[in-house]
Order: C-alpha cells, then sequence, then structure tokens
C-alpha cells in the first residue's frame, strides 16, 4: 500500500515494505510536463511530472499509480493533469524500457526507431 501524509508542506510518500520513500513539496505535486519517450519518440502532453519520475524507473503495481493519483487529487485537487495521458505515458514508457533492455541481449536487435514505431503502432499514436 502506498501511504502518503503532510509535513512541513511536503508530501511524504512510501511504500510498505520496499525502498521507496520520497518527499514532494505540496506546491510541485501537480506540476505536469510534455513526456517525451526514446530520443526521436512519443511526445505525450500534459501529464504528471511525479508519476513518471516515480514510476517508470522500475516496473511497478498499478495498484500504487492509482494510489498516487488520489494522493495528488487530495493535496492538488486543481491540477491539470490529464490523467488518462498521465496513465498511457507510465505504461509506455515502461514498456519502452522493457524492449530496451531485452533488445540488449536479443538475437536480432531492434532500432530506437522500430521500437517506437511498434509502440506507436501498438497503442495506436500517431
Amino acid at each position: 500500500m502506498l501511504k502518503h501524509s503532510l509535513k512541513d508542506n511536503q508530501i511524504h510518500v512510501s511504500i510498505d515494505k520496499k525502498d521507496f520513500s520520497y518527499r514532494i513539496p505540496v506546491k510541485k505535486i501537480g506540476s505536469t510536463i510534455d513526456w517525451k519517450i526514446g530520443t526521436k519518440g512519443i511526445v505525450i502532453k500534459n501529464v504528471s511530472t511525479w508519476m513518471l519520475q516515480l514510476f517508470t524507473k522500475k516496473m511497478t503495481q498499478e495498484n500504487y499509480i492509482k494510489q498516487f493519483k488520489d494522493a495528488v487529487q487530495k493535496y492538488a485537487a486543481d491540477n491539470t493533469i490529464n490523467w488518462e495521458n498521465t496513465f498511457l505515458a507510465v505504461k509506455i514508457q515502461n514498456e519502452y524500457n522493457w524492449l530496451i533492455i531485452t533488445n540488449k541481449t536479443a538475437e536480432d536487435k531492434l532500432s530506437e526507431e522500430e521500437i517506437i514505431s511498434s509502440l506507436r503502432k501498438k497503442h495506436s499514436l500517431s
């Protein structure tokens, strides 16, 4: 379970029994960015900066992502985050990371352009 609490104008976020603990300033928890996947890749607009920073370094469970969204909504209810885009960005970034890692040991290596192209096709992106 993802836990969160407010202390000294920071949101303290942690996950039980995991090496996962962050302190995020309240004024920044609702921040958004346009997320770029790959060097010549996919751009997904207006996504949660923190969601991507926290949940795309390693694969994570979807329930943690949803719980983090609830925390953002609690402390920054007036945010302009596009949650559908954010969840899509996390999913695609994690798939991209996995494909890059597995590609290193694959017999038939794919170029980054081929990986991006397959992700665009899979997720119906232009």
